[in-house]
């Protein structure tokens, strides 16, 4: 499992059009792994780095965003962080690739039970699975593994 920084670097538009391409590449074998990003990554652009609060608010907007083009057909969206003007996915898998959130710390977690179909983190973790589950991540997956940067 990779994750991906789908707010600062690259559009979710972007992200969106990629995922789908490699779910129908792989036949509905691919998922999507999310997270806010970390400043070693994603800070390219000299702008200032968000503080953790406000790239959680932006990942969850992406998904969101992700979502509401998997739907097909052309698709208007403005939010707090993203616009997206006649945007269109043209190659979509028969399902939506699932997104699986990383997450770190409480308020990333308690985000993937929200909005994910899945979570991901570093390393096994009893607490971090439960808080998860108890978050409405309920029966949905939760793996671990280690990052290579």
């Amino acid at each position: 499992m990779s994750v991906t920084c789908p707010t600062v670097r690259i559009h979710p538009a972007i992200i969106a059009q990629a995922a789908a391409t490699s779910a129908v590449m792989l036949g509905g074998l691919f998922s999507l792994g999310v997270g806010s990003g970390e400043a070693l990554n994603e800070h390219i652009f000299g702008d200032a780095w968000p503080s953790a609060d406000v790239r959680l608010d932006m990942l969850e907007e992406s998904i969101e965003v992700m979502r509401l083009l998997w739907e097909g057909g052309v698709k208007d969206y403005e939010g707090r962080h993203y616009t997206v003007e006649n945007a269109r996915v043209y190659t979509l898998p028969d399902e939506p690739p699932p997104i699986l959130v990383s997450g770190f710390g409480p308020k990333a977690i308690e985000l993937a039970g929200r909005v994910g179909d899945g979570y991901c983190g570093v390393a096994p973790d009893a607490d971090l699975v439960n808080l998860y589950r108890s978050s409405g991540g309920g029966e949905k997956v939760a793996q671990a593994g280690t990052k290579a940067c």
